[in-house]
């Protein structure tokens, strides 16, 4: 079975180190860059499709064509002298906040410790349960800086469910690989800065298979 049964204190020691030396030898994510990119984007889909609420739509159902490649891609091929992102999956729920938040690290570096808090767990006794990630007060990097966005604009959307379908889609594969006893239900922005919130927050809600 691949993964590991649960992260040991050894290997998350490699862990925090291995993020960071893929982080620098990696092709930087830019997060302004990245932010300013996708409200680009979604502006020219706004001007064809009529609406930023059919634009964002669009945009997320990419957005998780592309995550499925790039978690394919991260799990099956060699990082760093020859270990794969599989060293760093646990099959144990628990160890979901960690592996997370050494994903998000590799991604984008120091910014995550300026931009989110450490993930939440929620487990409940029936096997339900929840990840939380939360932004530390208003610095989420794709809400900070948009004026021009009412919550009409929005419609049934939220800004931030483009970084949840992101999330939702690693963590699914991802426990595809590992043939995990669990399963994602949802992950969707349930707080966020542009409707009054104090902070961003996406939620990743998941059941037991058994």
């Amino acid at each position: 079975m691949p993964g590991v049964y649960k992260l040991g204190f050894f290997r998350k020691l490699l862990i925090g180190l291995g993020k960071r030396i893929y982080y620098r030898k990696a092709e930087k994510v830019n997060v302004l860059g990245v932010s300013l990119m996708i409200r680009a984007v979604l502006r020219q889909y706004q001007e064809v499709l009529g609406s930023l609420d059919k634009a964002m739509k669009i945009f997320q159902s990419q957005v998780a064509i592309t995550a499925d490649e790039v978690i394919t891609n991260l799990i099956y091929e060699p990082l760093m002298l020859g270990v794969s992102m599989s060293f760093a999956l646990s099959r144990a729920i628990q160890d979901g906040p960690f592996t997370i938040h050494a994903l998000i690290w590799g991604m984008i570096g120091k910014a995550y410790n300026k931009t989110f808090e450490y993930p939440l767990l929620e487990l409940n006794e029936d096997g339900t349960g929840k990840f939380i990630i939360r932004t530390k007060g208003k610095s989420c990097i794709l809400c900070s800086g948009v004026h021009d966005v009412t919550i009409e604009d929005l419609g049934d959307n939220d800004y931030g469910d483009i970084l949840a379908t992101l999330f939702g889609t690693i963590i699914r594969e991802a426990w595809k690989y590992l043939e995990s006893p669990y399963e994602l239900l949802e992950s969707k922005e349930t707080k966020c800065i542009l409707r009054g919130d104090p902070c961003c927050e996406i939620t990743i809600s998941f059941k037991s298979k058994y």
